[in-house]
């Protein structure tokens, strides 16, 4: 090997085995919980506290069996007679762990019935990630902390203010702005006595936003014509070009599914397939695509079986968009109906409070929010419009009725094929029945039974035929009509029809109304019943829910009415988000918690202007991605330089590019492209082929594939069984809405990349195609082709050099050894070493 790349590739190594045995410390009981984990506390763990635990353990109940509380941290930090209840980090070693999961005889809780499957799994997951409570430990202090929910003073925090009528500040640089956004970014670059860096060379911005808007790297003409563009509006024309590729709502639709928290099943207790989930994820791929404003993009997910269509195509497109509120996840068996009706209503309230309007909604399920002006009753307000509406149904499924996701048919007589399916397979344990009972007459016609026989005629009519049961018959008369029966009973059972097309959709239940408060957030403990209404913080206009009808239409609109509704926090977060997918970083940072907890946006005023200009432009994001991508900040250099890093290490200011790793789909995609694999055609469902239980557990064998060579959008999304790409390489969590990937940077990242199949081939077709092409004579134009085609730049001198004695080397040891096809092999070493390598992986 050649020494360069060996100490390159050993270097990556030492620093995977490093990362392995970095295992990070537990979390204190005493560290501050972050936002993220308090809200997972609030909604998950102190609801299931108060519901299963208070009743033996909580001061308010005057009790402390075993001595000890579990109503406040104090309370299980401290413990009982056997010590502390919790270990915050080690789920094994924690007492509380070990009692609810009745492993230990002598160590039972609660001591009358065991917790579901799903409790003991978010008591599990609390735990592992430090026990975060705030009941009683350190937290951010309110804006008004005599009565931080109270919705009116809360209207002084600056995310539910109007929007500031903010122009492009005067900046001392004049030349150096392309747009009004430079203007705001220079001029508080300028207030720093910052200077920004040098622009992006062509190569470099070509690559970045081309990935960017879709997903997939430039191609070599593609480099080659900008390269050779000498006209003012060059970039311009890359921009429209990439925003109107197919390819743009493959990867911008990605990102709003990750907020949608879509997957292809279930999870939780009952990982059931989700066979229609594809219909959802391909429209939002094409609304993206045709630039569907924001606000009807919005109206479709949540009211799209409610809103008026001209045509049955129309019709069946708005409803396939309302499976947004379908395609959660949920708990289907084990607890008592009413309590998944709440819990079914508060999962798709959080969804759409982070995912709209960053905030934390689900807090308030059981009391007023501690830190933002929510209180109960505006929760309790907005869930009755969710528990007015129907997102599941009992369907047959493995043997029996059991409580699924709803489906409706689509097309002019789908509902009368789905009725006519589902009718089917209800009637299935009948048809089986009755072949049962057949083969038994069959049976007693050979034994010459007739007493039996007659009372099997009797007790089921429909098994026996008439003229079997006669006993004036010829015997093989009888025998012949009854195995003819029994045949005739097999083919029903066969012959099942197909799956009509349908579609997840919800609908309003039969009798909308008013929801109670739940006390504690107890589904079985009402207090005081709350009109049906939208956040008080925002304004007074009380809501117009028509009679009749769920109210999803009226909050639809209120999301985005800019004047009485909450139109212009929709449009601070709506422009964060895009802001921080095309610049790495948001304007706000907590991108889905602009609540008191959040951090304030870096450039309020740039955050301002750019939401009135999103509202004037009607809701377009397209318009929005065009003016910021064009923008001289975003075609920066991600290289250091000058003071930046010593007054701004954050780059909090934009000084610089951020530099960033590319997501799994683009890494995975890039691959594809760069051994000329890639398949760019839409795909429709990828789990077809998979069985109703989704994972492969028990006796079903069938796990989903990641074969396919489509778009990775288009891979299946199975909770709790990610591909092995997307479980490594921090996929969004698809059970809750994602608004920030996580990011890490950890040693079996270097390990997939070193050994996963997939890789292999990628880099094996990828030489494949190199050696195909040939160039020319020389070898070092095949390395610079080799450079075009996976980091879209030719190698450097020493680059060449290095990969030319690399391969050298490896073929003539793989030829000394025997192997075959030892220059295919050499070079597919070198391409996978280029995978790699960070130049592939991290945009500039």
């Amino acid at each position: 090997m050649c020494p360069h790349l060996e100490k390159r590739l050993g270097t990556c190594l030492a620093l995977a085995l490093s990362l392995v045995s970095a295992v990070p410390a537990a979390i204190r009981a005493d560290d501050e919980p972050s936002t993220e984990s308090t809200a997972y506390f609030e909604q998950h763990i102190r609801p299931l506290l108060a519901e299963r635990c208070y009743s033996c353990h909580s001061v308010r109940e005057k009790k402390k069996q075993g001595g000890l509380l579990l109503d406040s941290r104090a309370g299980w930090a401290r413990g009982g007679k056997q010590g502390p209840a919790l270990q915050p980090g080690d789920v094994d070693g924690s007492l509380l762990i070990r009692a609810v999961r009745y492993d230990d005889p002598d160590l039972r809780m609660p001591p009358d019935k065991p917790l579901p499957a799903e409790a003991v799994a978010r008591l599990e997951h609390w735990v592992r990630i430090g026990a975060p409570d705030p009941r009683d430990g350190r937290a951010p202090e309110p804006d008004h902390a005599d009565n931080p929910s109270d919705p009116i003073a809360g209207r002084a925090h600056w995310a539910y203010r109007p929007l500031g009528n903010h122009q492009p500040p005067t900046v001392k640089e004049f030349n150096w702005p392309h747009s009004p956004i430079d203007a705001f970014i220079l001029a508080k670059l300028e207030a720093t006595n910052l200077r920004p860096a040098l622009d992006a060379d062509r190569r470099t911005w070509l690559r970045r936003v081309t990935f960017q808007l879709t997903g997939l790297p430039p191609t070599p003409s593609e480099i080659a014509g900008l390269l050779a563009d000498d006209r003012p509006d060059a970039l311009a024309r890359v921009v429209d070009r990439l925003l109107e590729a197919p390819q743009f709502g493959e990867c911008w639709g990605r990102h709003w599914l990750d907020l949608a928290r879509y997957a292809d099943s279930n999870g939780l207790d009952e990982n059931f397939l989700f066979r229609e989930a594809w219909r959802y994820r391909n429209w939002v791929i094409a609304a993206v695509n045709a630039d569907l404003p924001f606000d009807r993009f919005l109206a479709e997910q949540l009211a799209g079986d409610l809103l008026p269509f001209d045509s049955i195509e129309q019709r069946d497109r708005q409803r396939i968009a309302a499976g947004f509120l379908v395609v959660g996840p949920k708990v289907l068996l084990g607890n008592d109906p009413q309590q998944r009706r709440m819990d079914v209503a508060d999962e798709q309230l959080d969804t759409i409070g982070r995912t709209v309007l960053g905030q934390t909604l689900g807090c308030a399920r059981c009391h007023d929010h501690k830190f933002d002006p929510v209180p109960t009753s505006d929760y309790y307000a907005l869930a009755g419009i969710f528990t007015s509406t129907l997102v599941m149904q009992k369907r047959y499924m493995l043997g029996e009725q059991r409580q699924m996701e709803r489906l409706f048919g689509l097309g002019a007589d789908g509902e009368n094929l789905n009725t006519a399916y589902e009718k089917f397979w209800r009637e299935q344990p009948q048809r089986k029945e009755r072949e049962k009972q057949a083969k038994s007459a069959v049976e007693l016609l050979e034994k010459s039974d007739d007493k039996a026989l007659q009372e099997l005629a009797a007790k089921h009519p429909g098994a026996v035929a008439p003229d079997a049961a006669d006993a004036g018959k010829p015997q093989e008369q009888r025998l012949a009509v009854q195995k003819d029966l029994l045949v005739r009973i097999q083919a029903e059972l066969a012959n099942h029809p197909p799956i009509p097309p349908r579609a997840m959709i919800p609908c309003d239940v039969d009798q909308p109304a008013d929801e109670s408060v739940r006390l504690s957030g107890q589904f079985n403990r009402l207090g005081d019943r709350v009109p049906r209404g939208f956040l008080r913080v925002m304004g007074d206009v009380p809501a117009a829910v028509s009679d009749g009808h769920s109210g999803r239409i009226e909050l639809a609109h209120w999301l985005t009415d800019s004047q009485h509704g909450a139109g212009r926090l929709a449009a601070r977060v709506l422009v964060n988000r895009v802001w921080q997918h095309l610049l790495g970083r948001g304007l706000v940072r907590t991108v889905d918690n602009f609540g008191r907890t959040g951090e304030p946006a870096s450039h309020p005023e740039l955050l301002d202007y750019l939401a009135r200009r999103m509202i004037e432009s009607q809701w377009s994001v397209k318009d929005l991605v065009r003016q910021i991508v064009l923008t001289r900040t975003f075609g920066l250099s991600s290289r250091a330089g000058g003071n930046g890093e010593e007054i701004d290490p954050d780059n909090r200011l934009l000084w610089r590019a951020h530099r960033r790793r590319l997501e799994p789909e683009a890494l995975r995609d890039a691959m594809l492209a760069a051994a000329g694999l890639l398949d760019p055609l839409p795909r429709e469902s990828t789990v077809s082929y998979l069985g109703d239980q989704a994972t492969a557990v028990g006796d079903n064998k069938n796990r989903r594939r990641t074969d396919f060579l489509c778009r990775s959008v288009y891979l299946p999304v199975i909770r709790n069984d990610l591909p092995e790409l997307f479980d490594v390489f921090d996929f969004a969590n698809p059970h809750a809405s994602t608004g920030m990937r996580p990011q890490t940077m950890v040693a079996t990242q270097g390990l997939f990349l070193l050994n996963d199949a997939s890789v292999l081939s990628a880099a094996d077709a990828t030489a494949r195609r190199l050696l195909a092409s040939r160039p020319s004579a020389d070898p070092q134009n095949l390395v610079d082709t080799l450079f075009e085609y996976v980091v879209g730049t030719p190698a450097g001198h020493e680059e060449r050099t290095d990969v030319l004695a690399f391969v050298r080397q490896t073929q003539n040891r793989l030829a000394a050894d025997g192997g075959q096809d030892a220059e295919l092999r050499a070079w597919s070493l070198a391409c996978q070493a280029l995978f790699a390598s960070s130049r592939f992986q991290f945009l500039d």
